[in-house]
């Protein structure tokens, strides 16, 4: 019984890393969840890797919508416009 244990638990940083990643995106199933919080509690590496993870994640997400606002003051030449309208325009060969 220990052994099984024991090898349910063993489980590698690297194996953590792609657990910690997966669980910004979706629900872990319990099993995965209880493997990651274990690990977490006795590994301070992956602790500060989750730590840099949802520092990172929060900082894109704010980039994000920084650029997602219109601006006003931001507009294409009349020149740029034509240019792309001369790019889009289908040849008739």
């Amino acid at each position: 019984m220990m052994g099984k244990i024991s090898q349910w638990l063993k489980i590698t940083c690297r194996d953590m890393s792609a657990l910690m990643s997966e669980r910004m995106d979706h629900t872990l199933p319990l099993s995965k969840r209880l493997r990651l919080g274990i690990h977490l509690a006795i590994c301070g590496m992956c602790k500060a890797y989750q730590e840099q993870l949802l520092v990172l994640r929060s900082l894109a997400r704010s980039v994000g919508e920084e650029e997602a606002r219109p601006d006003s003051a931001i507009r294409l030449s009349d020149g740029a416009k034509e240019k792309m309208k001369q790019a889009i325009k289908p040849s008739n060969i």
